[in-house]
Protein backbone atom coordinates (compact mmCIF):
# COMPACT_ATOMS: atom_id res chain seq x y z
CA UNK A 1 0.00 0.00 0.00
CA UNK A 2 1.12 3.48 -1.17
CA UNK A 3 2.20 5.28 2.35
CA UNK A 4 1.19 9.23 3.01
CA UNK A 5 4.17 10.03 4.84
CA UNK A 6 2.21 12.54 6.34
CA UNK A 7 0.15 14.00 3.55
CA UNK A 8 -3.36 12.84 2.26
CA UNK A 9 -2.24 9.83 -0.30
CA UNK A 10 -2.42 10.45 -3.80
CA UNK A 11 -4.54 8.91 -6.24
CA UNK A 12 -2.02 8.55 -9.19
CA UNK A 13 0.14 7.07 -6.62
CA UNK A 14 -2.59 4.69 -5.48
CA UNK A 15 -3.11 3.12 -9.11
CA UNK A 16 0.52 4.05 -10.45
CA UNK A 17 1.64 0.87 -8.06
CA UNK A 18 3.09 -1.59 -9.95
CA UNK A 19 0.63 -4.58 -7.96
CA UNK A 20 -2.27 -2.29 -8.92
CA UNK A 21 -1.69 -2.20 -12.90
CA UNK A 22 -0.76 -6.11 -12.75
CA UNK A 23 -4.07 -6.41 -10.82
CA UNK A 24 -5.82 -4.32 -13.50
CA UNK A 25 -4.07 -5.69 -16.71
CA UNK A 26 -4.90 -9.29 -15.27
CA UNK A 27 -8.73 -8.54 -14.75
CA UNK A 28 -8.88 -6.78 -18.25
CA UNK A 29 -8.23 -10.19 -19.79
CA UNK A 30 -10.17 -12.12 -16.64
CA UNK A 31 -13.25 -10.46 -17.39
CA UNK A 32 -12.98 -10.46 -21.12
CA UNK A 33 -12.87 -14.18 -20.76
CA UNK A 34 -16.41 -13.86 -18.16
CA UNK A 35 -18.32 -11.83 -20.64
CA UNK A 36 -17.08 -14.32 -24.02
CA UNK A 37 -18.12 -17.45 -21.61
CA UNK A 38 -21.72 -15.89 -21.53
CA UNK A 39 -21.72 -14.77 -25.19
CA UNK A 40 -19.91 -16.44 -27.90
CA UNK A 41 -19.17 -19.97 -25.59
CA UNK A 42 -23.03 -20.83 -27.04
CA UNK A 43 -21.94 -20.17 -30.39
CA UNK A 44 -19.24 -23.19 -30.16
CA UNK A 45 -22.28 -25.67 -28.12
CA UNK A 46 -24.41 -24.65 -31.73
CA UNK A 47 -21.64 -25.32 -34.12
CA UNK A 48 -20.73 -28.84 -32.42
CA UNK A 49 -24.40 -30.18 -32.24
CA UNK A 50 -26.55 -28.77 -29.26
CA UNK A 51 -29.54 -26.84 -29.48
CA UNK A 52 -30.88 -23.58 -27.78
CA UNK A 53 -32.16 -25.58 -24.33
CA UNK A 54 -28.68 -26.91 -24.24
CA UNK A 55 -26.78 -23.40 -24.26
CA UNK A 56 -29.64 -22.62 -22.05
CA UNK A 57 -28.43 -26.20 -19.90
CA UNK A 58 -24.97 -25.05 -20.01
CA UNK A 59 -25.18 -21.01 -19.09
CA UNK A 60 -27.53 -22.27 -16.22
CA UNK A 61 -24.56 -25.20 -15.14
CA UNK A 62 -21.98 -22.40 -14.80
CA UNK A 63 -23.79 -19.83 -13.43
CA UNK A 64 -25.27 -21.78 -10.86
CA UNK A 65 -21.68 -23.77 -9.95
CA UNK A 66 -20.30 -20.07 -9.85
CA UNK A 67 -22.58 -19.20 -7.21
CA UNK A 68 -22.30 -22.25 -5.52
CA UNK A 69 -18.49 -22.81 -5.64
CA UNK A 70 -17.82 -19.01 -3.82
CA UNK A 71 -18.83 -20.34 -0.38
CA UNK A 72 -15.60 -22.60 -0.68
CA UNK A 73 -13.35 -20.23 -3.27
CA UNK A 74 -14.06 -17.01 -1.58
CA UNK A 75 -12.82 -17.36 1.90
CA UNK A 76 -9.85 -19.19 0.15
CA UNK A 77 -8.73 -15.79 -0.23
CA UNK A 78 -8.81 -14.56 2.96
CA UNK A 79 -7.47 -17.92 4.53
CA UNK A 80 -4.94 -18.89 1.69
CA UNK A 81 -3.67 -15.12 0.46
CA UNK A 82 -5.28 -13.03 -2.61
CA UNK A 83 -2.24 -14.16 -4.64
CA UNK A 84 -3.38 -17.64 -4.42
CA UNK A 85 -6.89 -17.29 -4.98
CA UNK A 86 -6.28 -15.06 -8.37
CA UNK A 87 -3.38 -17.73 -9.57
CA UNK A 88 -5.88 -20.75 -9.30
CA UNK A 89 -8.90 -18.63 -10.93
CA UNK A 90 -6.60 -17.62 -13.82
CA UNK A 91 -5.40 -21.31 -14.17
CA UNK A 92 -8.93 -22.41 -14.60
CA UNK A 93 -9.95 -19.76 -17.02
CA UNK A 94 -6.87 -20.77 -19.27
CA UNK A 95 -6.98 -24.61 -19.00
CA UNK A 96 -11.11 -24.87 -19.14
CA UNK A 97 -10.61 -22.85 -22.42
CA UNK A 98 -8.63 -25.59 -23.48
CA UNK A 99 -10.98 -28.52 -22.20
CA UNK A 100 -14.11 -26.75 -23.82
CA UNK A 101 -12.12 -27.09 -27.38
CA UNK A 102 -11.65 -31.06 -26.51
CA UNK A 103 -14.33 -32.01 -25.36
CA UNK A 104 -15.06 -34.89 -26.92
CA UNK A 105 -19.04 -34.34 -26.67
CA UNK A 106 -21.41 -31.81 -24.98
CA UNK A 107 -21.97 -33.75 -21.54
CA UNK A 108 -18.46 -33.82 -20.64
CA UNK A 109 -18.43 -30.00 -22.37
CA UNK A 110 -21.14 -29.25 -19.23
CA UNK A 111 -19.25 -30.68 -16.76
CA UNK A 112 -15.51 -28.68 -17.67
CA UNK A 113 -18.07 -25.73 -17.61
CA UNK A 114 -18.03 -26.47 -13.62
CA UNK A 115 -14.98 -26.52 -13.44
CA UNK A 116 -14.33 -22.89 -15.57
CA UNK A 117 -16.68 -22.04 -12.75
CA UNK A 118 -13.63 -22.08 -10.43
CA UNK A 119 -12.26 -19.34 -11.73
CA UNK A 120 -15.67 -17.26 -11.20
CA UNK A 121 -15.79 -18.22 -8.08
CA UNK A 122 -11.82 -17.75 -7.31
CA UNK A 123 -10.53 -15.06 -9.25
CA UNK A 124 -13.12 -12.20 -8.93
CA UNK A 125 -14.00 -11.43 -5.13
CA UNK A 126 -9.88 -11.88 -5.09
CA UNK A 127 -9.28 -9.00 -7.37
CA UNK A 128 -11.21 -6.67 -5.87
CA UNK A 129 -10.21 -7.76 -2.41
CA UNK A 130 -6.18 -7.08 -3.27
CA UNK A 131 -7.22 -3.39 -5.03
CA UNK A 132 -9.04 -2.46 -1.52
CA UNK A 133 -5.70 -4.00 -0.01
CA UNK A 134 -3.60 -1.77 -2.12
CA UNK A 135 -5.39 1.49 -1.39
CA UNK A 136 -5.73 3.50 1.61
CA UNK A 137 -8.92 3.88 3.35
CA UNK A 138 -9.59 7.47 1.82
CA UNK A 139 -9.02 6.61 -1.34
CA UNK A 140 -10.93 3.06 -1.40
CA UNK A 141 -14.02 4.08 -3.45
CA UNK A 142 -12.00 5.82 -6.10
CA UNK A 143 -9.22 3.01 -6.27
CA UNK A 144 -12.50 0.63 -6.54
CA UNK A 145 -14.23 2.86 -8.87
CA UNK A 146 -10.86 3.13 -11.00
CA UNK A 147 -10.99 -0.83 -11.17
CA UNK A 148 -14.73 -1.10 -11.99
CA UNK A 149 -13.74 0.73 -15.36
CA UNK A 150 -12.22 -2.47 -16.67
CA UNK A 151 -16.00 -4.50 -17.04
CA UNK A 152 -17.47 -1.43 -19.16
CA UNK A 153 -14.45 -1.88 -21.29
CA UNK A 154 -14.05 -5.59 -21.69
CA UNK A 155 -17.96 -5.70 -22.49
CA UNK A 156 -16.94 -2.95 -25.29
CA UNK A 157 -13.92 -4.92 -26.87
CA UNK A 158 -14.06 -8.38 -25.28
CA UNK A 159 -16.76 -9.95 -27.28
CA UNK A 160 -16.31 -8.07 -30.43
CA UNK A 161 -12.83 -8.74 -30.71
CA UNK A 162 -13.56 -12.70 -30.09
CA UNK A 163 -16.54 -12.86 -32.81
CA UNK A 164 -13.68 -11.45 -35.15
CA UNK A 165 -11.77 -14.07 -34.43
CA UNK A 166 -14.32 -16.50 -34.98
CA UNK A 167 -15.42 -15.72 -38.08
CA UNK A 168 -11.85 -15.07 -39.51
CA UNK A 169 -10.05 -17.82 -37.87
CA UNK A 170 -12.73 -20.38 -36.21
CA UNK A 171 -13.53 -21.55 -33.36
CA UNK A 172 -9.86 -23.20 -32.66
CA UNK A 173 -7.93 -20.01 -32.87
CA UNK A 174 -10.53 -18.62 -30.81
CA UNK A 175 -10.04 -20.67 -27.65
CA UNK A 176 -6.49 -20.96 -27.86
CA UNK A 177 -6.60 -16.99 -28.02
CA UNK A 178 -8.67 -17.14 -25.12
CA UNK A 179 -6.23 -19.93 -23.48
CA UNK A 180 -3.08 -17.53 -24.42
CA UNK A 181 -4.34 -14.65 -22.60
CA UNK A 182 -5.82 -16.15 -19.28
CA UNK A 183 -2.42 -17.80 -19.23
CA UNK A 184 -0.99 -13.91 -19.35
CA UNK A 185 -3.18 -12.99 -16.86
CA UNK A 186 -1.70 -16.17 -14.28
CA UNK A 187 1.51 -14.90 -15.48
CA UNK A 188 0.69 -11.36 -14.22
CA UNK A 189 -0.66 -12.59 -11.12
CA UNK A 190 2.42 -14.93 -9.88
CA UNK A 191 4.71 -11.79 -10.31
CA UNK A 192 2.51 -9.79 -7.77
CA UNK A 193 4.23 -9.14 -4.77
CA UNK A 194 1.38 -8.33 -2.99
CA UNK A 195 -1.61 -10.39 -1.71
CA UNK A 196 0.30 -13.25 0.16
CA UNK A 197 -0.07 -15.10 3.28
CA UNK A 198 2.38 -14.17 5.72
CA UNK A 199 4.56 -17.75 6.43
CA UNK A 200 4.68 -16.79 10.24
CA UNK A 201 1.40 -16.25 10.43
CA UNK A 202 -1.91 -18.21 12.17
CA UNK A 203 -3.62 -20.44 9.99
CA UNK A 204 -6.94 -18.24 9.36
CA UNK A 205 -10.22 -20.70 9.41
CA UNK A 206 -13.12 -19.37 8.41
CA UNK A 207 -16.30 -21.55 9.78
CA UNK A 208 -19.70 -21.20 7.89
CA UNK A 209 -20.94 -19.79 11.28
CA UNK A 210 -18.45 -17.10 10.48
CA UNK A 211 -20.13 -16.14 7.43
CA UNK A 212 -23.68 -16.23 9.10
CA UNK A 213 -22.25 -13.51 11.00
CA UNK A 214 -21.03 -10.93 8.65
CA UNK A 215 -25.19 -10.33 8.09
CA UNK A 216 -25.26 -8.88 11.52
CA UNK A 217 -23.07 -6.25 10.20
CA UNK A 218 -26.39 -3.29 9.31
CA UNK A 219 -23.72 -1.55 6.65
CA UNK A 220 -23.09 -5.02 5.02
CA UNK A 221 -26.78 -6.03 4.96
CA UNK A 222 -27.45 -2.30 3.58
CA UNK A 223 -24.65 -3.09 0.82
CA UNK A 224 -26.37 -5.91 0.15
CA UNK A 225 -29.55 -5.19 -0.61
CA UNK A 226 -28.11 -1.85 -2.29
CA UNK A 227 -26.58 -4.33 -4.92
CA UNK A 228 -29.64 -6.67 -5.48
CA UNK A 229 -31.49 -4.10 -6.42
CA UNK A 230 -29.19 -2.34 -8.89
CA UNK A 231 -28.40 -5.42 -10.15
CA UNK A 232 -32.33 -6.68 -10.50
CA UNK A 233 -31.96 -3.22 -13.21
CA UNK A 234 -28.83 -4.39 -14.66
CA UNK A 235 -30.27 -7.65 -15.36
CA UNK A 236 -33.29 -6.78 -17.25
CA UNK A 237 -31.32 -3.88 -19.44
CA UNK A 238 -28.40 -6.87 -20.29
CA UNK A 239 -31.20 -9.42 -21.15
CA UNK A 240 -34.36 -6.79 -23.08
CA UNK A 241 -33.31 -3.82 -24.03
CA UNK A 242 -31.53 -4.95 -27.31
CA UNK A 243 -35.22 -6.61 -27.98
CA UNK A 244 -37.32 -3.91 -27.01
CA UNK A 245 -35.44 -1.13 -29.08
CA UNK A 246 -35.44 -3.47 -32.02
CA UNK A 247 -38.81 -1.88 -32.76
CA UNK A 248 -37.43 1.54 -33.38
CA UNK A 249 -33.46 1.23 -34.02
CA UNK A 250 -31.59 -0.35 -36.87
CA UNK A 251 -28.92 -1.25 -34.14
CA UNK A 252 -30.38 -1.00 -30.64
CA UNK A 253 -26.88 -2.39 -29.27
CA UNK A 254 -25.92 1.44 -29.27
CA UNK A 255 -27.76 1.99 -26.19
CA UNK A 256 -24.64 -0.44 -24.41
CA UNK A 257 -21.93 1.25 -26.04
CA UNK A 258 -23.85 4.53 -24.05
CA UNK A 259 -24.24 2.65 -20.95
CA UNK A 260 -20.43 1.16 -20.70
CA UNK A 261 -19.52 4.71 -21.25
CA UNK A 262 -21.48 6.38 -18.81
CA UNK A 263 -20.70 3.85 -16.09
CA UNK A 264 -17.16 3.96 -16.41
CA UNK A 265 -16.57 7.53 -16.07
CA UNK A 266 -19.25 7.64 -13.27
CA UNK A 267 -17.68 4.37 -11.54
CA UNK A 268 -14.85 7.07 -11.20
CA UNK A 269 -16.50 10.20 -10.47
CA UNK A 270 -19.10 8.64 -7.53
CA UNK A 271 -16.45 6.38 -5.74
CA UNK A 272 -14.36 9.35 -5.27
CA UNK A 273 -17.11 11.44 -4.23
CA UNK A 274 -18.47 8.54 -2.34
CA UNK A 275 -14.65 8.65 -0.53
CA UNK A 276 -15.46 12.12 0.57
CA UNK A 277 -19.09 12.24 1.62
CA UNK A 278 -20.21 8.59 2.90
CA UNK A 279 -21.28 5.71 0.94
CA UNK A 280 -24.76 5.66 1.99
CA UNK A 281 -25.17 9.06 0.59
CA UNK A 282 -24.93 7.65 -2.70
CA UNK A 283 -27.82 5.47 -2.35
CA UNK A 284 -30.36 7.97 -3.18
CA UNK A 285 -29.18 9.22 -6.40
CA UNK A 286 -27.49 5.62 -7.60
CA UNK A 287 -31.23 4.16 -7.00
CA UNK A 288 -32.62 7.26 -8.59
CA UNK A 289 -30.43 7.01 -11.86
CA UNK A 290 -31.38 3.28 -12.27
CA UNK A 291 -35.08 3.52 -12.04
CA UNK A 292 -35.34 6.77 -13.96
CA UNK A 293 -33.94 5.19 -16.09
CA UNK A 294 -35.82 2.44 -16.76
CA UNK A 295 -38.58 4.18 -16.33
CA UNK A 296 -37.96 6.23 -19.58
CA UNK A 297 -38.30 3.11 -21.44
CA UNK A 298 -41.96 3.10 -21.15
CA UNK A 299 -42.13 6.45 -23.46
CA UNK A 300 -39.37 5.64 -25.65
CA UNK A 301 -41.75 5.62 -28.68
CA UNK A 302 -42.30 9.80 -28.13
CA UNK A 303 -39.07 10.53 -28.96
CA UNK A 304 -36.76 7.41 -29.47
CA UNK A 305 -33.34 8.41 -29.87
CA UNK A 306 -33.17 10.88 -27.23
CA UNK A 307 -34.93 8.99 -24.74
CA UNK A 308 -33.20 5.92 -25.59
CA UNK A 309 -29.80 7.59 -25.07
CA UNK A 310 -30.85 9.05 -21.57
CA UNK A 311 -31.71 6.24 -20.42
CA UNK A 312 -28.53 4.32 -21.04
CA UNK A 313 -26.85 6.88 -19.85
CA UNK A 314 -29.01 6.73 -16.77
CA UNK A 315 -28.84 3.27 -15.88
CA UNK A 316 -25.30 2.46 -16.55
CA UNK A 317 -24.54 4.87 -13.74
CA UNK A 318 -26.75 3.60 -11.84
CA UNK A 319 -25.45 -0.25 -12.00
CA UNK A 320 -21.55 0.10 -12.53
CA UNK A 321 -21.21 3.48 -10.36
CA UNK A 322 -23.67 1.73 -7.87
CA UNK A 323 -21.40 -1.43 -7.84
CA UNK A 324 -18.13 0.62 -7.42
CA UNK A 325 -19.86 2.49 -4.16
CA UNK A 326 -21.79 -0.37 -2.56
CA UNK A 327 -18.40 -2.77 -2.90
CA UNK A 328 -16.33 -0.06 -1.05
CA UNK A 329 -19.03 -0.20 1.65
CA UNK A 330 -18.33 -3.73 2.16
CA UNK A 331 -14.55 -3.04 2.32
CA UNK A 332 -15.38 -0.45 4.88
CA UNK A 333 -17.98 -2.65 6.77
CA UNK A 334 -15.44 -5.83 7.50
CA UNK A 335 -12.16 -6.37 8.66
CA UNK A 336 -9.51 -6.87 6.42
CA UNK A 337 -9.11 -11.06 7.33
CA UNK A 338 -13.01 -11.68 6.16
CA UNK A 339 -12.55 -8.92 3.08
CA UNK A 340 -12.26 -11.60 0.44
CA UNK A 341 -15.29 -13.75 1.82
CA UNK A 342 -17.51 -10.71 2.59
CA UNK A 343 -16.70 -9.92 -1.27
CA UNK A 344 -18.26 -13.39 -2.64
CA UNK A 345 -21.10 -13.04 -1.04
CA UNK A 346 -21.23 -10.27 -3.21
CA UNK A 347 -20.79 -11.32 -6.54
CA UNK A 348 -23.41 -13.67 -5.57
CA UNK A 349 -25.80 -10.98 -4.93
CA UNK A 350 -25.08 -9.69 -8.15
CA UNK A 351 -25.96 -12.92 -9.66
CA UNK A 352 -29.32 -13.31 -7.62
CA UNK A 353 -30.47 -9.63 -8.98
CA UNK A 354 -29.78 -10.64 -12.45
CA UNK A 355 -31.41 -13.97 -11.83
CA UNK A 356 -34.74 -12.33 -10.21
CA UNK A 357 -34.98 -9.52 -13.06
CA UNK A 358 -34.64 -11.35 -15.68
CA UNK A 359 -37.35 -14.01 -14.68
CA UNK A 360 -40.03 -11.35 -13.14
CA UNK A 361 -39.36 -9.07 -16.00
CA UNK A 362 -39.74 -11.78 -18.69
CA UNK A 363 -42.81 -13.53 -16.78
CA UNK A 364 -44.82 -10.07 -16.37
CA UNK A 365 -44.08 -8.84 -19.72
CA UNK A 366 -45.63 -11.46 -21.30
CA UNK A 367 -48.98 -10.39 -19.93
CA UNK A 368 -48.69 -6.58 -19.76
CA UNK A 369 -46.20 -5.55 -22.41
CA UNK A 370 -42.61 -4.56 -21.56
CA UNK A 371 -42.87 -1.07 -21.65
CA UNK A 372 -45.33 -1.41 -19.23
CA UNK A 373 -42.85 -3.38 -16.77
CA UNK A 374 -39.88 -0.77 -17.33
CA UNK A 375 -42.09 1.75 -16.03
CA UNK A 376 -43.16 -0.93 -13.03
CA UNK A 377 -39.85 -1.43 -12.14
CA UNK A 378 -38.26 1.84 -12.40
CA UNK A 379 -41.17 2.67 -10.10
CA UNK A 380 -40.68 -0.27 -7.50
CA UNK A 381 -36.83 0.37 -7.20
CA UNK A 382 -37.41 3.69 -6.84
CA UNK A 383 -39.55 2.37 -3.65
CA UNK A 384 -36.59 -0.08 -2.46
CA UNK A 385 -34.45 3.07 -1.95
CA UNK A 386 -36.30 3.21 1.52
CA UNK A 387 -35.61 0.24 2.57
CA UNK A 388 -31.75 0.28 1.83
CA UNK A 389 -31.36 3.74 3.40
CA UNK A 390 -33.52 2.12 6.81
CA UNK A 391 -31.06 -0.91 6.66
CA UNK A 392 -27.72 1.71 6.36
CA UNK A 393 -28.71 3.71 9.04
CA UNK A 394 -29.37 1.36 12.23
CA UNK A 395 -25.80 1.46 13.06
CA UNK A 396 -22.70 3.84 13.08
CA UNK A 397 -20.04 2.64 10.75
CA UNK A 398 -17.82 2.50 14.21
CA UNK A 399 -20.41 0.15 15.52
CA UNK A 400 -20.37 -2.07 12.72
CA UNK A 401 -16.89 -2.63 12.60
CA UNK A 402 -16.35 -3.57 15.94
CA UNK A 403 -19.21 -6.52 15.32
CA UNK A 404 -17.11 -7.88 12.33
CA UNK A 405 -14.63 -9.35 14.67
CA UNK A 406 -13.70 -6.57 17.05
CA UNK A 407 -11.83 -4.51 14.14
CA UNK A 408 -12.50 -2.15 11.90
CA UNK A 409 -11.20 -2.20 8.19
CA UNK A 410 -7.73 -1.23 8.30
Amino acid sequence: MVESRGKDPDLRAVLLQPDMIRIFLASLFILGQVLVSFSLVPLYILERGGDTATVGLHTTIFAVASVVLRFFFGPLADTRGRRFALALGAFAFATANLAILYAPNLTIMALVRVYQAIGMAAYLSSASSLVADLAPQKLRGSAIGAYRVIMPAASLFGPFLGNELINRYGFTTFFLTMAAASGLSFLLVLSLRSGRRDPGAAVLRISPIDILRLFRIPQLRAAYAAILGISIGGGIVTTYVAAYGAAWFANPAVYFVAYALAGAAAAVFLGRLSDSLGRSRMILPIFCCMSVGLALLYGVSGAPWPIFLISALLTGTGFNAGLSVFIAWIVDSVNRELRATALSLQESWIDGGFALGIFFFGLFSVRYGMALVFLGTGAILLVATILVLTLGRKKTSEESHRTANQGGAP
